[in-house]
């Protein structure tokens, strides 16, 4: 049995469309009739979605996220220093276009799927 590479890898993203109507129209949430004002009303429906990305965009995207990463902690941790940075965990988040990026606190992760890199010192 042998196994091939794909060409794409399918990430799974959550959504929140957006859904647009006007207040006092009909539509499948009507409540009942409400004379007056056309106002426009924007709700949010949540969902995921499957999008294929490009295997070689992924990997681009993952080896500039890399060494950028590894020439920050470089600097990060210089030689003469009095204390040693041992490890690094790193929170990415990988959109539908297949960028990466850094997660940061308080971020949210709309549309995106996250997954963690963790950088440990090699021995010697």
């Amino acid at each position: 049995m042998s196994s091939t590479i794909p060409e794409k890898i399918g990430i799974i993203t959550s959504i929140e469309e957006k859904k647009l109507h006007k207040k006092g129209t009909r539509n499948s949430e009507d409540i009942g009739g409400t004379l007056g004002g056309q106002e426009e009303i924007t709700a949010e429906i949540p969902g995921i979605k499957r999008t294929e990305v490009e295997l070689e965009k992924l990997k681009a995207e993952m080896k500039g996220f890399i060494a950028a990463m590894r020439e920050i902690l470089d600097e990060a941790d210089p030689p003469d220093s009095q204390m040693r940075l041992e490890e690094v965990e790193l929170s990415v988040e990988v959109n539908g276009e297949g960028k990466v990026s850094l997660l940061g606190i308080g971020g949210k992760a709309g549309g995106k799927g996250a997954m963690t890199l963790k950088f440990k010192r090699k021995d010697g």
